[in-house]
């Protein structure tokens, strides 16, 4: 009998190991209204969507983040994101980190790309944000809207550089790209 009780014991031990979530992934889309922070060491397997709030992302997210209205969207270096990137409010989208999609900001909060900062996709602000590139960009950088667009010396871009309206493009020493660079619009494009 006792020996029944071990197995069974251990049956049932093994049961909750596994029918418990690991408190370090969540497997679901995961919608949020205010502020909310993906810690390091946390991954989402999943969309992201935050409502009237910034985003801030340490960990990982396996799917694409959203953040609609008030609020911004920070990748801190040690932040991933495996999918796409939009901002669609008056806030900001800043990477440290990587991320493999593609980025994009649509009213007048600016984009930018920092020195640490990977972006495997395109990179887009369709408002009167900047957009500013420092890191890496394994894709095209556009600026659809009015705001500038500004390469620095330590930007890397694999792709087009495009100015479509009527911001100007500013282009900085150092600054590599493989592709085209044009000033499309109204503004003037400055090499400093």
């Amino acid at each position: 009998m006792n020996k029944r009780n071990v197995i069974a014991g251990a049956a049932v031990a093994a049961l909750l190991l596994t029918a418990t979530p690991s408190l370090a992934v969540a497997d679901d889309n995961v919608s949020r209204t205010g502020n909310y922070t993906v810690p390091a060491g946390k991954k989402i397997d999943g969309n992201l969507t935050v409502r009237s709030g910034t985003v801030t992302i340490r960990g990982e997210v396996d799917g694409n983040v959203r953040q609609i209205g008030s609020g911004s969207v920070v990748i801190a270096k040690t932040g991933k994101v495996d999918g796409n990137v939009s901002e669609s409010g008056a806030g900001s989208v800043t990477t440290y980190g990587e991320v493999d999609g593609n980025i994009s900001e649509a009213d007048s909060g600016d984009l930018n790309v920092r020195a640490s900062g990977k972006v495997d996709g395109n990179v887009t602000e369709n408002g009167a944000g900047t957009l500013r590139v420092y890191g890496k960009v394994d894709g095209n950088v556009t600026e659809n809207g009015t705001g500038q667009l500004y390469l620095f010396k330590t930007a890397r871009v694999d792709g087009n550089v495009t100015e479509k309206s009527d911001g100007n493009l500013f282009v900085y020493k150092g600054a590599k790209v493989d592709g085209k660079i044009s000033e499309n619009g109204a503004g003037v494009r400055r090499n400093l």
